[in-house]
């Protein structure tokens, strides 16, 4: 069994495995930004995106904690070479982790504050807003699934002064 979760954990944390979390999450993104643009264009009720929304800001702060933590996974799992040091995966994978994990939040919060019982905010100029920022916010965690795409697929080569 632990085996498995070795070979399974070293998969995830490797170029191939982070690109297609990274690519299912991009689509997911997509899916996502196009229901809440014809939510908001048909002035549907706004309540059946809730769940889609949610679900995929979840996704995000996951799969952001995976790739954060690269590293330590690494050597946990045993995957870390001799030297120790950080790779340009683990740099880039930290920068893009945050992202994802500041994004998931903060469309969690914005998604749960749509939720929010008060009269003025049902239905209201405020309950757009607060979608139209869900928007904005999956929309910039969109932009990030493509430019972490494009540094895993062409990876910029560290200068040696700051590879340590």
């Amino acid at each position: 069994m632990r085996s498995i979760l070795k070979l399974v954990a070293t998969a995830l944390i490797s170029r191939t495995g982070i690109l297609v979390l990274n690519l299912i999450l991009t689509l997911l993104s997509v899916s996502v930004l196009f229901d809440l643009v014809s939510v908001i264009i048909s002035g549907d009720n706004i309540d059946s995106l809730d769940d889609l929304v949610g679900n995929v800001a979840t996704i995000m702060v996951a799969f952001g904690v995976l790739i954060e933590e690269r590293h330590e996974i690494k050597k946990l799992v045993g995957a870390l070479d001799h030297s120790g040091e950080r790779d340009y995966l683990d740099e880039i994978s930290i920068k893009y982790g945050v992202l994802y994990i500041v994004m998931g939040l903060f469309i969690e919060v914005f998604i749960e504050a749509t939720k929010i019982p008060i009269r003025f905010l049902e239905g209201g100029l405020v309950e757009q807003g607060l979608v139209i920022v869900s928007i904005a916010l999956s929309f910039a965690g969109f932009c990030g699934s493509i430019f972490f795409s494009r540094e895993l697929l062409f990876p910029k080569h560290l200068p040696a002064a700051s590879a340590h």
